[in-house]
């Protein structure tokens, strides 16, 4: 402890008599450590850390398929989360898992927020309480919606201004009374997908009762999934093959609901699994750029501490000639290197401190976890820890040249170049250069992936014409006394399609307007279960059906959004819920399942609809994203198929806060208890849908520049050395008649040399790396030829840039001075 005291008190010491090195080395490291500290606590808090449930490791998702349809999620139907319960012999606890917007009343205007329809055993299942009063529990089953609700701790303080009373308050939703029974605490998250934003209301019901078909109809998927806790001792390979065997004998038990053709089966995730798995990728990679970072903030920092040691050869040969041992001499140079880290880890703690708001909101909206982000002891203690290793691994290179010294040898080669680099020295300050261009590399050619692949997306046609279109959300009461539903009844949906059509069409500043499903929504994360169907005029769907989005528009709808006929005609006015029914296909669904057949007139049954008749074929629009293949679609007249979740769209030139304050009161005029949400520009929801993207690209890009000024930065003192060191050789062969350009191609090529060597390692690098990133990759190979050209040409530049400084000083070496000095 006494010589480590001393070594501290000697480091400060000598690090005071260099304040422009512990400047750039602290600046250097701050970046490094902050970058790592800040990447890694959001990988932590939205992949690592465990779930702030009981036992997360046991909570899995399960979820239908239809492989001979080619769909994923294609929702559970009630007696199937029935058998899940009861049969699969593998749940402690299990819960149906349905979102669903609704309209909660009793205010100035009806609102609407997110509900989640469970089962009773919810909040059981994930161990979870409530902050004030209680949570339904298996004890207040009854067949339908059980009267007591538990809200959000948001809806508690924004609708009730965080009022304790607030339990066995009753309010409205959907037109039914409901009692609040508990509060959730602020940190509370419901752990899975969401329509838009949070969960705000829960509510528990048995499924077998009103508003849910009774009896249960095992042919109609709506519950779009299910979590459940598996027993104790129970595997998720285990869990696999037990709901294999049960799906096989339901197929068995009930044939004419599970076509063989459609090969249906259950699928169980982990719950943590599925709730970031789209995230994972981007997370990962960009956790494995920021780690090169720092690897390259620690070459560049041993690199200057190795350049500071050859001033101080001289002051370490005479320590050791004097009596002290090597391990002495290495304690001092690790102990400096420690305390540099830990100086530039505390600067980069502090800067988060300041800064978390801000690097949050940089985020993209739709990366779930993101309120579990948290400034705390651990980011802290990973701050401090990280310091301490990077000190250490940047400590080592000149740890070893002090270790390696021998004094009649350091004393005799300081006396004779008056403290210049020594040849170890150099060949380890080249050998770091070559390891921060070859990382170098590899971060430039990411970044390179990501902005060839941000450009391809860019120049997809998203389908639809974005500039001036703006589109507003209804949702419709779904009250679960049918008799009180004033839209149970298909006709009046379409009598109120009608009316809102008309209205919104007259708005001031409105050109035209037409009415869709909430899933019509382009680039809009909503939940878009595809819907088996089959083609009756084509024998090949008896043995292998399929299945598509299905959606309900106006006639006007395509024209508004201005996607091209292809094929056929569109809806009109005249199909209505008394005519024919009709359907219009995108070409997507062309492509997949008709390519060499005509499709318009041809037949198309939905589940056991009645058939419609296939009128048209329009344009693909990318309504999950520009970098989303186009789904295959059906589109049905909203007069003759609609649903309660509806939305306005508006082709006007006014701007979106004007446009939302008409439709709103336009609405309300209509029926004061629909709840208009989600207004907005199309614009601003292309922009939404690339944020993930954006946001990799943004990181990348800034790693690849502060790589690439790194990587400038190291040549440049190596050849500022380099030809400091060569000072009377330059100058003896200008005296012997040596010409200007000679001595720059003199100069130029050690770097020249250093560059091209990490150049070839960062490209050898570079390959396995950019598979790892090909998930984020759009339009674009891993192994792009371009970029992996064009990276090695951008180095050669900032390599011949780094080198013409020293190699111009090189030119105008005077013989006399050089021979003197």
């Amino acid at each position: 402890m006494e010589h480590l005291m001393q070594d501290l008190r000697y480091a400060v010491r000598t690090l005071r008599k260099s304040p422009a090195f512990l400047a750039v080395a602290v600046l250097t490291l701050s970046l490094g450590i902050g970058a790592n500290v800040a990447i890694f606590t959001l990988v932590n808090a939205v992949l690592l850390q465990p779930l702030p449930f009981r036992e997360p490791n046991r909570l899995v998702r399960v979820f239908d398929d239809l492989h001979g349809a080619g769909a994923k999620n294609v929702a559970l139907s009630v007696p199937e989360l029935e058998d899940l319960r009861t049969r699969s012999g593998i749940f402690e606890q299990f819960s149906a898992i349905f979102p669903v917007s609704t309209a909660l009343s009793g205010g100035d205007r009806a609102e609407r927020i997110e509900m989640l329809g469970t089962h009773p055993s919810y909040f059981e299942l994930l161990g979870a309480k409530a902050a004030l009063g209680r949570v339904y529990g298996q004890a207040d089953w009854v067949p339908g919606f059980v009267d007591g609700v538990v809200i959000s701790d948001g809806l508690w303080k924004r609708e009730f201004g965080g009022d304790p009373r607030v339990i066995g308050r009753r309010i409205r939703v959907d037109e039914n009374g409901y009692t609040i029974i508990g509060v959730m605490p602020p940190d509370f998250r419901h752990p899975g997908e969401t329509l838009t934003g949070d969960v705000e209301l829960w509510a528990a019901a048995g499924f077998l009762a009103d508003p849910f078909p009774s009896p249960p109809v095992r042919a109609l998927r709506f519950v779009p999934g299910a979590m459940g806790r598996l027993k104790p001792g129970v595997t998720l390979k285990q869990a696999q093959q037990r709901l294999d065997a049960l799906a096989a004998h339901l197929q068995q038990d009930y044939p004419h609901d599970y076509p063989k053709q459609l090969r249906w089966s259950f699928r169980i995730e982990p719950v943590q699994a599925s709730l970031t798995g789209n995230v994972r990728p981007m997370l990962i990679v960009l956790l494995a750029a920021v780690s090169f970072l720092l690897l390259m903030v620690c070459v560049n920092v041993a690199s200057l501490l190795i350049a500071r040691s050859s001033t101080r050869m001289r002051e370490f040969a005479i320590r050791q000639a004097l009596g002290a041992s090597r391990r002495r001499l290495v304690s001092q140079v690790l102990t400096e290197s420690v305390l540099i880290s830990s100086a530039g880890g505390t600067a980069a703690i502090v800067v988060l401190r300041f800064a978390r708001s801000s690097l949050l909101a940089l985020m993209p909206a739709d990366v779930p976890r993101l309120a579990e982000v948290h400034s705390d002891w651990r980011m802290v203690s990973l701050a401090l820890l990280l310091s301490v290793i990077t000190g250490v691994l940047f400590g080592v290179a000149p740890a070893l040249h002090v270790s390696a010294m021998d004094p009649n040898r350091d004393l005799k080669e300081g006396g004779r170049t008056g403290g210049g680099q020594s040849v170890r020295q150099n060949r380890s300050r080249a050998a770091l250069v070559m390891l921060e261009v070859a990382l170098s590399v590899v971060l430039l050619i990411g970044a390179g992936l990501l902005i060839r692949s941000f450009s391809a997306m860019l120049q997809q046609s998203p389908g639809l014409d974005p500039k001036g279109l703006t589109v507003g959300q209804i949702w419709i009461p779904n009250p679960n006394d049918p008799k009180a539903n004033r839209y149970l009844i298909p006709e009046r949906r379409a009598v109120l399609a009608r009316e809102l059509l008309r209205q919104t069409q007259s708005l001031p500043g409105v050109q035209k307007a037409a009415i869709g499903l909430a899933n019509d929504v382009p680039f809009l994360n909503s939940v878009r279960n595809p819907v088996p169907f089959s083609l009756p005029d084509e024998s090949a769907t008896l043995q292998d059906d399929h299945a598509a989005v299905l959606g309900a528009v106006s006639p006007n709808y395509f024209e508004v959004l201005k996607t091209p006929l292809k094929k056929g005609r569109v809806f009109t006015a005249h199909d209505s819920e008394t005519s024919k029914k009709v359907a219009v296909v995108n070409e997507a669904f062309l492509r997949k399942f008709s390519r060499q057949k005509e499709l318009v007139g041809r037949r198309l049954r939905v589940g056991t609809a009645a058939d419609f008749e296939i009128i048209g074929v329009v344009g693909d629009v990318r309504d999950q994203g520009l970098d989303v293949p186009p789904q295959p679609r059906v589109y049905a007249s909203i007069f003759q198929t609609s649903s309660l979740a509806l939305a306005v769209f508006l082709r006007t030139r006014s701007n979106v806060g004007t446009i939302k304050e008409k439709l709103t009161r336009t609405v309300h005029g209509i029926d004061a208890e629909l709840p208009v949400f989600g207004v907005k520009s199309m614009e601003e929801l292309m922009s939404v849908s690339m944020a993930r993207r954006r946001f990799s690209l943004f990181l990348m890009s800034a790693f690849a520049v502060v790589a690439l000024f790194l990587a400038g930065l190291g040549i440049y003192g190596v050849m500022a050395f380099l030809v400091n060191q060569r000072i009377q050789e330059f100058g003896i062969r200008s005296a012997l008649g040596a010409q200007p350009r000679d001595l720059l191609m003199l100069a130029f090529r050690p770097g020249l040399v250093l560059t091209s060597a990490g150049i070839l390692a960062g490209l050898a690098a570079s390959v396995p790396v950019t598979h790892l990133m090909s998930s984020l990759l759009f339009g674009v190979s891993a192994n792009d030829p371009p970029i992996f050209a064009t990276v090695p040409v951008v180095l050669v530049a900032v390599t011949m840039a780094a080198c013409f400084i020293p190699a111009r000083r090189a030119t105008r070496v005077s013989p006399v001075e050089a021979l003197r000095s």
